[in-house]
């Protein structure tokens, strides 16, 4: 069987909203819960990133943020959606536009490429599977009924942080780069489920091809 990578403008969409991500991230009033989320040591380097290292970091060639992807339970509503749910309803009234352009985006590349969602986000093959066989509209108002979807990658794992907002930051484009590709393979490995096996053998075979498409986003 054959498996197709992310292609460049599905990278260039993950590092936009990775850069948008960061930014809220940081801010001072809005980023606090989130950096919460994180052990204390790595929240403080959160919120001393510059617009240089924002810009360094969002070229990981996966969402550094997770919309609880693999939390069965946050998307059960996918199975039979309310036709009532206004989608103005949820916790934040659907006025969240990065919320709404992160699901929207995982939502049309599982639509067309299952394979690619799990290689940017980590999701599982149902996931992908549960995403595309929704209506966008379906999919936007079940997003906007979950509290708090959009989270910090593996917020409480220090290393893979400490990884990324050390070298994953460098000025020497190699050592940056290959910081980013260790915790991506952190991310396509780290699924406990069975079935998430074949992704990392796919994941392998298609490393160089992955690889030199990332590559083209580092400045």
């Amino acid at each position: 069987m054959d498996f197709f990578g992310p292609d460049l403008s599905d990278f260039a969409n993950v590092r936009a909203l990775n850069h948008a991500w960061l930014l809220r991230w940081r801010e001072a009033r809005a980023g606090a819960p989130l950096r919460r989320e994180l052990p204390p040591s790595i929240g403080s380097l959160v919120d001393g990133l510059t617009n240089l290292q924002v810009e360094r970091l969002a070229t990981a060639p996966f969402l550094l943020f997770s919309v609880r992807e693999r939390d069965e339970r946050c998307w059960r509503e996918l199975d039979a959606p309310d036709p009532n749910l206004d989608l103005l309803s949820g916790p934040d009234h659907g006025n969240d536009e990065l919320r709404t352009s992160a699901v929207s985006f995982l939502w049309q590349l599982a639509c067309r490429n299952p394979y690619a969602v799990r290689l940017v986000s980590g999701a599982t093959l149902g996931w992908c599977e549960r995403l595309a066989a929704a209506t966008l509209l379906d999919v936007l108002r079940v997003a906007a009924g979950i509290d708090d979807v959009l989270q910090p990658r593996f917020a409480r794992n220090e290393d893979f942080w400490r990884k990324l907002l050390g070298p994953g930051l460098s000025s020497d484009t190699p050592t940056r780069y290959s910081a980013h590709i260790t915790c991506l393979q952190w991310l396509l490995t780290d699924n406990p489920q069975a079935g998430y096996r074949r992704i990392r053998a796919a994941a392998c075979a298609n490393a160089l091809p992955t690889s030199s498409v990332a590559e083209k986003p580092y400045p």
